[in-house]
């Protein structure tokens, strides 16, 4: 009986192996080392592999300072556990960020799919807990059919079993990597949601913050065509300007009062965008601490980029995505494989209210796939067609990545170029309206010389503010990009 068993076994181990697709799994094999051998974002975009390399040699310490800096962005935020900050009170970008992050309903999904996913996790952890059924019956006749004699009858019994499938130990355990993968992927998912809702709240922030002091600009601007007015009109009255110089001057005065109204509206339109970002609703203004991140940024774009790459969420989750499909491929190729059972169970029965019989039952089993209608077949091929999608979505997140990070290092080296020559331009207008008003109060120059005076002094300092904002947003995208905060 041994040696039958044994038999058996190999027998099935043999066809098993003949009915594994070779040619396919070559073909396995050729897509496991295109894996491994991830292009660049340059070589996948058909450019040159040496403009946007990075030195492994310097991998290791770009990734400690990446996670050094990124510890430090984070010491800056407040405290978590504090009370959040009132909408009334005067409110920094720190306070906004602490806001968004308890109140965005993007990052209150994302933290519920992260405690769904430690659910699923613990469930399938469960399986491993031992299954034994129980049952017990007793019955009682009694009966009594004229003419036999009545009768009284009983029986009883009671039952416990218990079994184990080898295969499906393994199926429990790839589907255990599989869910741990999952919540791994759902943590780094909420991170990536985070850092997207920092960065937005930063956007929104500025831009708020932008409109309120080009408010402040067009109200001082209004002032000075309001005084420009009533001075033009003292002249005409004391007829030393013509009646043109004052239809001019009231002009101008209605139209800078109508760039004010506008400025004063799109701050109640940034005001509305930023409590949407916070999760809140708002229909009074916010008091919003005066000042603009003007911090330098030293790194170069290949150590942003190798930054980018080693701490961004959505690119480790791409990795765990890998990771996954690669499992499922696995588990699909298994079914391949025999199915072992092995078993035990124990009974107890008898009759007349006695259950003196016992049985005990000890078994094993085989299954062996013949033909499944070509199911595992295409279930092998649809995992792997599924693992090269990930590898492919992979590549393409790379090259999204380096896109990204370029695109925010040029514009910020743009807005910390544009800062000093929007700052000296200014100070030049300032002067040059100066003179232009003594030269129109002397009778030297007329009102458009002064009104194109007046005009590029507004203007200039409204290009430093936009330098200034742009700066602010682009270091805040960079960062995005980077995977800081």
């Amino acid at each position: 009986m041994k040696k039958n068993f044994l038999a058996i076994i190999f027998l099935t181990a043999v066809c098993s192996w003949g009915q594994m697709p070779q040619p396919e799994d070559a073909a396995l094999s050729s897509a496991s080392a295109d894996k491994q051998a991830v292009l660049s974002p340059a070589a996948a975009a058909g450019g040159q592999e040496e403009n946007v390399s990075v030195d492994k040699s310097q991998e290791a310490p770009l990734l400690e300072q990446a996670r050094a800096e990124a510890a430090a962005a984070l010491a800056q935020l407040p405290d978590p556990n504090e009370p959040l900050p009132s909408l009334d009170e005067k409110l920094s970008v720190h306070d906004c960020v602490r806001i968004a992050l308890a109140n965005s309903p993007r990052v209150v999904s994302a933290r519920l799919a992260v405690e769904s996913a430690a659910i699923t996790l613990s469930n399938a952890k469960a399986a491993f807990l031992p299954t034994v059924s129980l049952s017990a019956q007793q019955e009682y006749t009694n009966s009594k059919i004229s003419p036999a004699a009545r009768t009284d009858h009983g029986n009883g019994s009671a039952s416990i079993d218990a079994g184990l499938s080898i295969s499906g130990i393994t199926n429990m355990v790839r589907n255990i990597k599989t869910q741990r993968l999952q919540l791994q992927q759902a943590r780094l998912n909420l991170c990536d949601t985070e850092n997207a809702v920092i960065a937005s709240v930063k956007n929104a922030y500025y831009a708020l913050l932008s409109a309120q002091r080009a408010v402040a600009i067009r109200t001082q601007s209004r002032d000075l065509y309001q005084e420009q007015y009533d001075r033009t009109k003292a002249f005409y009255d004391e007829g030393l300007r013509p009646k043109v110089d004052v239809t001019t001057a009231e002009v101008n005065l209605n139209n800078e009062t109508l760039s004010l109204i506008r400025a004063k509206n799109l701050v109640k339109t940034q005001t509305a965008s930023l409590a949407n970002v916070m999760g809140v609703t708002r229909d009074k203004p916010l008091i919003l601490d005066d000042s603009i991140e003007t911090e330098s940024f030293t790194l170069t774009f290949e150590e942003a980029l190798a930054q980018a790459y080693a701490n961004r969420p959505d690119v480790r989750s791409s990795k765990t995505s890998l990771q996954i499909s690669e499992i499922a491929l696995n588990q699909a190729k298994a079914a391949y494989w025999p199915t072992f059972t092995l078993g035990a169970s124990f009974s107890k029965s008898g009759d007349e209210f006695r259950m003196d019989n016992d049985q005990t039952r000890l078994y094993a089993g085989v299954e062996i796939p013949i033909f499944s209608a070509l199911r595992v077949y295409n279930g092998v091929k649809q995992a792997r067609i599924n693992l090269t999608s990930a590898q492919n979505s992979d590549r393409s997140l790379a090259n999204d990545v380096f896109m990204e990070v370029q695109n925010a290092f040029i514009a910020l080296n743009e807005a910390a170029e544009s800062i000093p020559v929007a700052a000296s331009t200014v100070e030049r207008a300032k002067e040059n309206l100066e003179l232009a008003q003594g030269r129109y109060n002397e009778g030297i120059d007329d009102m458009i010389a002064l009104k194109d005076a007046e005009v590029a002094y507004t203007d200039s300092e409204l290009n430093l503010l936009t330098a200034r904002y742009d700066y602010a947003v682009a270091l805040a995208q960079l960062k995005q990009a980077m995977g800081m905060r």
